[in-house]
């Protein structure tokens, strides 16, 4: 006479379920991925630059030294003044 197992884990399918699942569960995923490819739109691609200065002549092992100053790529904040000078024995702040 045969015994059931008493806990899930040592219960087997067979075979074929074995195969059924896997194969389930991976349409699934491929289908969802197929869904996002088709519901979701591209963004619109803007590849003008301009025009920006070479990394590698920029680098402290490059073999050439830079001609002139390099313009800054990003324009600096407005909001973005420095502090004036920390003057000795004024506390500024949370310090």
């Amino acid at each position: 006479m045969e015994r059931t197992p008493e806990y899930d884990e040592h219960q087997e399918l067979r075979s074929p379920w074995e195969w059924v699942i896997l194969i389930a569960f991976s349409a699934a995923i491929m289908g969802f991925g197929w869904l996002v490819y088709l519901l979701v739109e591209d963004a619109p691609r803007r590849w003008d630059f301009g025009q920006l200065p070479d990394a590698p002549a920029e680098s402290i092992y490059s073999s050439e030294q830079p001609h002139g100053k390099v313009p800054r790529q990003i324009r600096a904040l407005p909001e973005a003044v420095p502090l004036p000078p920390r003057q000795p024995g004024v506390k500024r702040g949370r310090e």
